[in-house]
């Protein structure tokens, strides 16, 4: 099975997902509040949790908890949107920042970890690599299908 690149990359995938939901559970969070906190910090501007959760193919009523979850420890703030008064819009806050840069700096640590066996050339071209293959993926699945 080594020799097919889909399972590799799944087991590959699962090792550093363990991990990762490790370190994020230190901070009391999931994988899904890193999503969200990443999500709202790559956006333009603040996005309605409708189009967020599109976004990151979470189910609306899981996306309902995670960001209540992350409301309530003060990490973004949701506003009803002026617009549209049954929409909300969510925006990171300067703690929620500070907390995505401090998993951020672990999650550094994780991929140094992970890839310790290449050279740094060699990281940024696989990463690069990757990205790619992600990026292809993500332009041909379908839109209900979960990224």
């Amino acid at each position: 099975m080594l020799d097919v690149t889909t399972y590799v990359l799944a087991r590959a995938g699962r090792l550093g997902r363990a991990r990762m939901a490790r370190m994020m559970d230190g901070h009391g969070l999931g994988l899904w509040h890193f999503a969200v906190l990443s999500a709202l910090d790559d956006s333009a501007g603040p996005p309605s949790q409708r189009d967020l959760g599109a976004r990151l193919g979470i189910d609306p009523s899981d996306l309902v908890d995670v960001v209540g979850v992350l409301e309530e420890r003060g990490l973004l703030r949701r506003d009803r949107d002026p617009s549209d008064r049954r929409r909300y819009i969510i925006a990171l806050t300067p703690e929620g920042l500070a907390e995505l840069d401090a998993v951020a700096a672990r999650a550094a640590d994780l991929d140094a970890d992970l890839l310790a066996p290449l050279d740094p050339s060699e990281r940024a071209a696989f990463t690069g690599m990757l990205r790619r293959v992600l990026d292809h993926q993500e332009d041909v699945a379908a839109p209900s299908e979960p990224q």
